[in-house]
């Protein structure tokens, strides 16, 4: 059975258990606000993974991770923690982190931006975060939207941490004017965390320094620091404070009814090294039941009185780990999360609860862009670093001109440049459609729409020009070549412009395509596919464009509509 496969053999799984005796506890067709005064988890039914948020003030702002998907680390804001908005990107450029995160490279599947966490300090906002190989960064910014100042953070010795092995970093500023930093070590070594004495710029350890015996381009030792936890898996750190203790929270694998899921378990003591004590604060039902709730945050309401857990649920599926809101409280100084289900003394997954006493004043989730604006909409992220000068907003405004250029490897979609993404969203019916103006179109040409993951699988639907004649063709791709092809019979007439094409998804992640010459009669077309995930990453809805032959022709993208069924 290959890959794919079995991804949705498990998914359709996970699907029906959902569906079968849990329907009211679990993961449903309805999720975010209800319009009743309550909410269903998730509050965001897409990859919304490893998560981080703050309050400052009356706002939220967390980040999310986004591995080879440029503009990368999502920022997004909140006025009442259940309903979500994108505000920004804090990379700009991803391939300045590495250049294999670059169109003529691809090479950031698995790669790329992975868990970081958001601060704010004496009036600045941080966001430190790793990648799989290039090490540690920080990134700076007098507001969450940007412009973030990005550079890469030192050692004591004023040596670069650059190198494989590291993720989960988060900062703290004690009161006493002393500054630490945790990061957890996955690679050639211990896999657990370790905290270091940082500067109080957030730039530089002043405790660690990188060893003479480190391969920078294959692992980063780091001499120094102290292990705060010698457990192995953990990681999904946070550093904070509360009513005089240091706690520590993580993220690890561990034995619960037999099986091995991630689960949040909490450090603290009054000195910040040690000696802890321990305590789990979720337990995970099973991946079947609760998709694995762990990495998250703790926030409390700006008047202190409510509190709450926001986490990602780490089960893989092909909506991506996404965002669910717990309610919690503080008992005996440990916080309490969710409902304590089997009275075990530890909180277990709530599927609905009442909404936060917040305001919201209008905010929702970015999806539908008609490119009217002089810059993209925040919702869209490139597969990899665009190639810049094969797009464009300004050569015709109120369009995305979108020029072709060949794939590094023929036939590859996951090496197509320049494909532009968002994240799908489960529900009950989903339906995403783009408009095309295909009169720049060259011979060799192929572009439409697509859904994909993190580097496996993907299905498309397109208009390919073959001498001078244009068709169009349904592909579906698993271990990244396009294994089913359907070219059918109809030939786009010569004097059509403007072509209409329509993904719809159901619950269960089946997908299918349609096309149109006049947005009001939709033809089906090719087979019925199943979203995925791979590489850390759920599904994504995208706009692909290439040309097989040269670097010739292009289209422009007039609007991109995505409605979403869920309340």
């Amino acid at each position: 059975m290959n890959y794919c496969n079995m991804k949705n053999l498990l998914i359709l799984l996970l699907t029906f258990s959902g569906l079968t005796g849990h329907a009211q506890d679990g993961f449903t067709p309805k999720w975010g606000d209800q319009g009743d005064g309550t909410f269903r988890n998730p509050v965001l039914a897409g990859d919304y993974s490893d998560p981080d948020v703050i309050r400052v003030g009356e706002e939220y702002y967390g980040i999310s991770s986004t591995l080879q998907e440029s503009p990368g680390m999502m920022v997004i804001h909140s006025k009442d923690l259940v309903h979500w908005e994108i505000i920004g990107h804090v990379v700009s450029d991803v391939s300045v982190l590495s250049p294999e995160l670059n169109w003529n490279s691809m090479k950031g599947y698995d790669q790329g931006i992975f868990a970081g966490s958001i601060r704010y300090h004496d009036k600045r906002f941080y966001c430190h975060f790793t990648t799989k190989k290039n090490g540690w960064f920080v990134a700076t910014a007098d507001r969450p939207e940007g412009p973030w100042n990005v550079t890469q953070m030192t050692d004591m010795e004023g040596s670069p941490l650059n190198g494989y092995g590291w993720d989960d970093t988060c900062p703290f500023w004690d009161e006493d004017g002393n500054a630490y930093i945790i990061a957890s070590n996955f690679g050639k070594y211990e896999w657990c965390p370790r905290i270091f004495r940082m500067s109080p710029d957030g730039k530089q350890l002043l405790d660690g320094r990188v060893s003479e015996a480190s391969d920078n381009t294959k692992y980063l030792d780091i001499i120094g620091g102290h292990i705060t936890h010698p457990y192995r898996t953990s990681e999904a750190n946070k550093i904070f404070q509360h009513h005089g203790y240091y706690y520590f929270f993580f993220s690890e694998v561990r034995n619960a009814d037999g099986f091995r899921p991630r689960i949040p378990v909490l450090l603290r003591s009054k000195n910040i090294y040690g000696p802890y004590e321990l305590k789990e604060i979720l337990h995970s039902q099973g991946f079947e039941k609760d998709f694995e709730p762990n990495q998250g945050s703790l926030l409390d309401t700006p008047d202190g009185k409510d509190w709450y857990f926001i986490t990602h649920h780490g089960t893989g599926h092909f909506s991506g780990r996404f965002l669910s809101l717990l309610p919690m409280k503080w008992v005996n100084d440990w916080p309490a999360i969710g409902e304590d289900t089997d009275h075990d003394g530890v909180g277990e997954m709530v599927w609905k609860e009442k909404k936060p006493r917040l305001d919201n004043p209008g905010i929702e989730i970015q999806t539908s862009d008609d490119f009217s604006s002089p810059s993209l909409g925040m919702q869209w992220q490139w597969n990899h670093q665009p190639r810049a000068e094969k797009w464009s907003l300004t050569e015709r405004p109120g369009y995305l001109r979108l020029y072709a250029f060949k794939p590094l490897e023929d036939s590859n979609f996951f090496t197509v440049g320049n494909t532009i993404g968002q994240r799908y969203y489960r529900c009950e019916n989903s339906v995403a459609t783009v408009t095309l103006d295909i009169h720049g179109m060259a011979n060799g040409q192929d572009a439409g729409l697509c859904q994909y993951d993190g580097g496996q699988c993907f299905s498309s639907l397109g208009v390919v020009m073959d001498n001078d004649v244009k068709k169009i063709v349904f592909k579906r791709g698993e271990e990244k070549k396009a294994t089913a092809v359907t070219l059918g019979d109809f030939v786009v007439p010569p004097k059509a412009t403007t072509i209409y094409f329509r993904l719809r998804a159901d619950f269960s992640g089946r997908c299918n395509f349609e096309y149109s010459l006049d947005d009001k009669n939709y033809v089906a077309f090719g087979k019925t596919s199943q979203l995925t995930w791979a590489s850390y990453r759920g599904t994504r809805l995208g706009i692909y464009n290439y040309n097989n032959l040269d670097e010739a022709g292009f289209v422009d993208v007039d609007s991109f509509e995505y409605h979403l069924h869920h309340k």
